[in-house]
Order: C-alpha cells, then sequence, then structure tokens
C-alpha cells in the first residue's frame, strides 16, 4: 500500500519559518550589557516652627561599579552620579538667613586588612575642605580635585560631594561620572547617597536630610 504524502498548509510552512528564523536570531544575539545601577528619585519636606516649606530633593543617582584597574581583591572601584537640590517655600514668621545644600555619599567598609581603608574620590565639587583648589570661586563653593578619608572597619564615614549657598529660595548641586575607590577593604564596600538642606533664621535653625536605597560597590 502507498504511503499517503502529506503537504504542508500555507499557515503552517509560516509558522515553521518564523520559528526558525526566530531561533536563529537568539542564537546570534548579543547579550545584552550590565546597567549601572539606578534608583528612584526621592523628596522629603518638613514645615519648620517659623513655617518654611523646605524640601531636599536626591535625583539623578547612578552607581556603577567596575573591576579594578590594580586588580587587587582588596580595592572597589566605580563611578558616581547624583543631584541634590533644595528649595524653601512659603510664608515664615521669621526671614531666612542662610541656606545650604550638600550632597554626597555615606561609605561603609566591613573588614579591613589595613590599619584603615583609604577612600578615594575624584572630580567632584567640595566645598567642605579647609584647603581648595582653586581658590574659592566667588559662588559660596570651591572645585576641590580629589578627596581622600581613612575608613575603619564597622564605621561609616560620609564623603561630601558639595555644598552649595542657597540663592532665591533654591540651590542644587549635579555630579556625573565621580570616579570612586576604597583600598584595603577585604569585606563588602557599601554606599548610600544622602541630601542635606540647611536652613537658619533668627528664631530657628533646622535641617531636613534625604536618603538612598544602599547598595554594594
Amino acid at each position: 500500500m502507498a504511503l499517503a504524502r502529506h503537504t504542508a498548509t500555507p499557515a503552517v510552512a509560516t509558522f515553521i519559518a518564523l520559528a526558525i528564523g526566530a531561533g536563529a536570531g537568539a542564537a546570534h544575539a548579543t547579550p545584552p550589557r550590565p546597567a549601572a545601577n539606578s534608583f528612584a528619585d526621592r523628596a522629603v519636606t518638613k514645615v519648620t516652627d517659623d513655617g518654611w516649606r523646605v524640601t531636599a530633593t536626591k535625583s539623578h543617582e547612578h552607581v556603577r561599579s567596575v573591576p579594578p584597574l590594580n586588580q587587587s581583591p582588596w580595592t572597589r572601584e566605580g563611578f558616581l552620579s547624583l543631584k541634590a537640590a533644595g528649595g524653601i517655600a512659603g510664608a515664615g514668621s521669621s526671614p531666612v538667613t542662610a541656606g545650604t545644600v550638600t550632597g554626597g555619599f555615606q561609605v561603609g567598609c566591613n573588614t579591613d586588612v589595613s590599619s584603615g581603608a583609604t577612600i578615594g574620590i575624584a572630580g567632584g565639587p567640595n566645598a567642605t575642605l579647609n584647603i581648595s583648589y582653586p581658590p574659592a570661586l566667588g559662588v559660596g563653593a570651591s572645585v576641590q580635585p580629589s578627596i581622600s578619608s581613612t575608613l575603619k572597619p564597622g564605621t561609616i564615614t560620609d564623603i561630601p560631594l558639595g555644598t552649595k549657598k542657597l540663592a532665591a529660595a533654591r540651590g542644587a548641586i549635579t555630579t556625573d561620572g565621580i570616579h570612586i575607590r576604597v583600598d584595603g577593604c577585604l569585606g563588602p564596600v557599601t554606599l548610600r547617597s544622602y541630601v542635606t538642606v540647611a536652613i537658619s533664621t533668627p528664631a530657628n535653625d533646622n535641617t531636613i536630610n534625604v536618603y538612598g536605597r544602599p547598595h554594594h560597590l
């Protein structure tokens, strides 16, 4: 008895062709490049005793970890971006005489392998150190080419990237691609961003803070 011949219908043939094409495309697809960790924007608003509405905003935060150039197991390296903004609104009973916004990262090392792990940050504005280069720019800030600090095990160190005076009831600091390295750390290194807005009136001083989510470098 002769075997019956089966011919694929056009719909089945089309399905088979699409499936083969999809499989070939998947086999040759380039895997996606890992993206930097970015975190949601956050804002905190408080009303002071004087009646001013003060807002601290953290935005444009990115933390990108990279293999260290020295290939040392005791070094962590990465690049940071952050925008810190502050604002004052409302009609307070006492005038605001001064205000600043500060943005930075808190850094913690689990265990060091020396007398103290060292942190280095380069490429961002900083107005909190006594010596600056070049001298004050006349806008309430100075540029610091690098920041170095010693991080003891079990402690957390604040690394301010910059401080800006509030003008016309608002101010902001934007840092993009700041280089950070932590040397001499055996355990994990954790970063947490922060933004601090401080205002002063003849009657009160107030500080508002907002924090980001912790991230391992």
